[in-house]
């Protein structure tokens, strides 16, 4: 989960880099202010998802047994078939 979210943070922020490189080499205004609007838009995506993963690791790491007696209470939980 957390390398899914890495991967996408990092696409995230070359693309806005990316599309900010581009904006220098355009020549039209409109393309030059369509490439910076797809820039922030790809960095603002990519801080929140840092923002999230940066919650869930913390919350994961703060109530590391909660999983584990969730899943114990699913099993008890199970009717069994005869």
């Amino acid at each position: 989960m957390e390398s899914a979210a890495v991967a996408t943070l990092i696409v995230c922020i070359f693309l806005s880099f990316y599309f900010a490189f581009l904006s220098f080499q355009g020549i039209d205004d409109a393309l030059k202010k369509q490439l910076v609007t797809f820039a922030v838009y790809f960095l603002i995506t990519g801080i929140v998802i840092l923002v999230c993963m940066t919650i869930y690791t913390g919350l994961k790491r703060a109530f590391p047994k909660v999983e584990i007696r969730q899943k114990d209470s699913e099993e008890t939980s199970k009717p069994d078939e005869a």
